[in-house]
């Protein structure tokens, strides 16, 4: 019997101590969710606090998410929490929740904390009076790199993980914490590779001349669009200037290609793009594009250039929301009506194809100058630029060795992958096929899904591309400078948009289905990677589809980075796919 009345003492001892346990992990849980909670709450008033450049609300909503996250992170990192990561159904949130504290801690001290101590000097980054402190540029480099590092190493760690075991609730608030620091990491690693180049793309000891490319949405181009107007960008030891403004349709066609040309340049472009100032960009590789506009403007004009730099209608929308309204002429441009004046009633206002070249040229200018005057928001300004920047708006390229090194693999070097890693990449580029302004009303979306992997680390991919014409039915009794007037081929008011798909390096494309009905695959090798090309036909108000499979190479485990040409609506066109590694 004494064995009997052991366990009826012992079995109520160890359910107790169950049930105090239990009772003790979900309090620690109840804490965490609270100190997450408030941290959350701690960034908003932080980023309140920066906007309006209070520096000590800055320093205590700071402390507070230090404090926070701290706490947080020190009661997801013990012996008692990681039980709670073995428990069945909430194992993985627990090990979730554990991540996110640890992020949340490691930012709030290594990534958020010298950013702050650096807000208050954002305006070194823009012009007064038509300066830039190189000396203010060379003080920001320090804490940037160090916040970029942090953000970079957070938006890896959150990436790597997979949420779609967790409970809706925690995974839909993972996966925005997720977006929210990829999207400031790709922001401020633009920051930091602008910050590295800008002393000596300045002029700092010698004068830099620079293409400013104005690319036309509304004739697409594969980096954005037609390069329209054309400047020159003076900068010595800081000091900025527009200079020589001209059409880019003066330069005319050459007999030969400006540069020699790839046997994957002629295969694609027939060598147009070496030809014609107009189709350098029929490439999504800004630094081709580069390579030809230089090569072709030092042919007709006797000065060097350094560099080239290229941004859009719409990032310039995203400019006027800070600078306010300009006038130009009789027109009052805002970030509301930027798109439409520019790239659709410019064409019904003026029929003479020089006088819009002219009121194109005088939007470059007048912007420039107010941009160069000084004044503006310094944060809202870089955050107009960083998002034009995410939406593959703003190139910048430089022909200066180390300079392109240090923008190398960035958003803003526009450079397509030529080597493999462990990142599978997919571009899609559009161009227009019309020789018209059409593309205003063109709508397109891409979305690209891995299906599965192979133990070599091939992934393979559903893609499809929906393309659409918002065109007005009567679309063709638009001007002929806007349809194209039927010289392309096309009848006035449809559109014919030229498709290039360019597979991860290594890999291979199949099955390409236009409407569901299977069409020819004309593929195109560009050294380590197959280009397939097809056209898609739009008569006004008509939509089609595109539908195809790939393949990544080996040794590609990684998420997919979709690019895609973006257009004249905003946002991005591009993706990050998640892997099925």
């Amino acid at each position: 019997m004494r064995p009997l009345r052991r366990w009826r003492v012992v079995v109520p001892v160890l359910l107790g101590l169950v049930l105090l346990a239990g009772a003790w992990l979900g309090w620690n849980a109840w804490q965490v969710s609270k100190d997450l909670t408030a941290a959350a709450e701690d960034v908003e008033t932080l980023q309140d606090a920066v906007r309006a450049g209070d520096d000590e609300a800055s320093d205590t909503a700071l402390a507070d998410l230090q404090a926070h996250s701290r706490s947080a992170a020190d009661r997801t990192g013990g012996i008692s929490w990681s039980v709670l990561t073995k428990v069945p159904a909430f194992g993985d949130d627990a090990h979730g929740i554990r991540v996110v504290s640890e992020v949340v801690d490691d930012l709030s001290n290594d990534g958020i904390a010298p950013l702050i101590e650096t807000a208050g000097n954002l305006e070194a980054l823009l012009p007064t009076d038509g300066q830039i402190s190189i000396a203010s540029l060379r003080d920001l480099q320090g804490p940037v790199a160090e916040g970029n590092a942090a953000l970079a190493k957070a938006s890896e760690r959150l990436a790597g993980e997979d949420p779609s075991g967790y409970v809706q609730r925690f995974r839909d608030k993972y996966r925005d914490l997720s977006r929210q620091v990829r999207k400031a990491a790709v922001a401020l690693d633009s920051a930091d590779a602008a910050l590295q180049v800008m002393p000596s793309m300045l002029g700092e000891g010698e004068k830099r001349d620079y293409l400013l490319i104005f690319q036309n949405n509304a004739e697409i181009r594969a980096t954005g669009g037609l390069p329209g107007a054309v400047s020159v960008l003076e900068a010595e030891d800081g000091k900025v200037a527009l200079t020589r403004q001209v059409a880019a349709n003066t330069f005319g066609a050459t007999d030969e290609p400006v540069l020699p040309m790839t046997e994957a340049e002629m295969g694609l472009y027939y060598g147009q793009i070496g030809r014609y100032f107009l189709n350098a960009n029929l490439t999504p590789d800004f630094p081709r594009a580069a390579d030809l506009m230089r090569a072709r403007w030092e042919q007709v004009y006797d000065e060097r250039i350094d560099g080239v730099l290229a941004l859009d209608p719409v990032v310039l929308s995203y400019v006027l929301g800070v600078l306010g309204p300009v006038q130009v002429g009789d027109v009052t441009l805002t970030e509301e009506n930027a798109v439409d004046e520019l790239l659709s009633k410019v064409y019904l206002k003026y029929e003479d194809p020089a006088d819009q070249d002219a009121f194109f040229r005088e939007v470059a200018r007048t912007t420039f100058t107010r941009v160069l005057a000084g004044g503006a928001d310094p944060q809202a300004l870089l955050r107009a630029l960083g998002r034009g920047a995410r939406e593959g708006r703003v190139y910048v390229h430089s022909f200066d060795e180390a300079e392109q090194a240090a923008l190398a693999g960035r958003v803003v070097s526009g450079e397509l992958q030529t080597e493999a890693t462990s990142n599978p990449v997919v571009d899609v580029a559009l161009n227009d096929g019309t020789a018209s302004k059409m593309s205003y009303y063109l709508r397109h979306k891409v979305s690209v899904i891995s299906t599965s992997c192979t133990s070599a680390g091939v992934q393979s991919y559903q893609a499809k591309a929906r393309l659409m014409s918002e065109a007005p039915r009567d679309a063709a009794d638009l001007p002929a400078y806007i349809t194209g007037g039927g010289d392309a081929g096309i009848d006035p008011g449809a559109q014919l948009v030229l498709v290039e798909i360019h597979v991860p390096v290594g890999g291979t494309i199949t099955d390409l289905r236009y409407n569901g009905e299977e069409t020819g695959l004309e593929v195109v090798r560009d050294g380590e990677r197959q280009v397939a090309l097809t056209n898609v036909y739009l008569e006004p108000q008509q939509k089609a589809t595109l539908t195809w499979r790939m393949t990544s190479g080996p040794d590609q485990p990684g998420n997919t980075v979709v690019g895609v040409t973006p257009g004249v609506t905003t946002g991005s066109k591009s993706s990050v796919v998640r892997s099925s590694c």
